[in-house]
């Protein structure tokens, strides 16, 4: 028996890093997975790879910013796999001020009044996380449950300099403030909606960094290393299934305990 067996779940920004690991993880514990992702090559090769393990997973083509493919992609779910009980709202952006800014890598100057950078970080990152649970919730509701996961960022809490910070970090403590706001009015249908919070995870949107950047950003984590999307995927399993049962409106931090210092 897997943790999720007989659910259905759409896992957004599936086609690498986090979502990549959790829609691998779910579809280990008997979900059937609705790959969501922007890029066809990724996502079409991430539900290849589950299918090939004898996973279920059908490839949706996604920019979560865009109305209507989000509510394509959740009526594919329905209609491939008859319900939607999971919604994994993972997809996330990074846009950097100049093309070739990261962070740790150089400084650069604030994109406070660049609107096209402001309004895209917050149509992924905010409004993405709005229209999925708009169309997610009502399918939610016939089914008689749910579990809304949405992905924050540490920079909600502790924010940083330069480059997209204005605008990543308005998203991401948005998504906290809109998780809770869920939860409250979505308790008495059964929808449970949580909030992970991760740390400084080794994946695409993170780097690259340089290596004195990592070093450095690994001696400030009191357990020593940099997470990886599993350590997430692990956390957004748990949200998902109903061990998580009489969790919602939370965020959890998955940072190795940089946020406690």
């Amino acid at each position: 028996m897997g943790r999720l067996d007989g659910r259905v779940a759409i896992i957004t920004g599936a086609g690498s890093g986090q979502g990549l690991a959790a829609a691998r993880l779910f579809a280990s514990e008997g979900a059937c997975v609705v790959v969501a992702e922007l890029n066809q090559d990724t996502g079409r090769a991430a539900e290849e790879e589950i299918r090939s393990a004898g996973g279920q997973a059908v490839f949706a083509h996604c920019d979560v910013a865009e109305e209507a493919q989000v509510r394509a992609t959740v009526e594919l779910a329905v209609s491939t796999f008859g319900r939607l009980d999971v919604l994994y709202n993972n997809a996330g952006l990074w846009l950097s001020a100049r093309g070739n800014y990261r962070p740790g890598v150089t400084d650069a100057p604030s994109p406070l009044l660049e609107d096209n950078v402001w309004q895209r970080t917050i149509d992924v990152n905010l409004k993405g996380v709005y229209l999925g649970c708009k169309y997610a919730i009502p399918q939610m509701r016939k089914a008689g449950a749910g579990s809304i996961i949405n992905t924050s960022s540490i920079a909600a809490l502790r924010t940083g300099r330069g480059g997209n910070s204005d605008a990543y970090t308005a998203a991401k403590g948005g998504v906290i403030a809109i998780t809770r706001t869920l939860a409250v009015e979505h308790a008495p249908d059964q929808i449970r909606c949580n909030c992970i919070i991760p740390g400084a995870i080794h994946t695409p949107l993170a780097g690259p960094f340089t290596p004195e950047y990592e070093e450095a950003v690994r001696k400030n984590i009191p357990l020593g290393r940099w997470g990886q999307p599993e350590d997430v995927a692990r956390m957004a399993l748990f949200l998902a299934s109903d061990e998580s049962s009489w969790i919602t409106g939370q965020f959890f931090v998955v940072d190795g305990g940089y946020t406690a210092v």
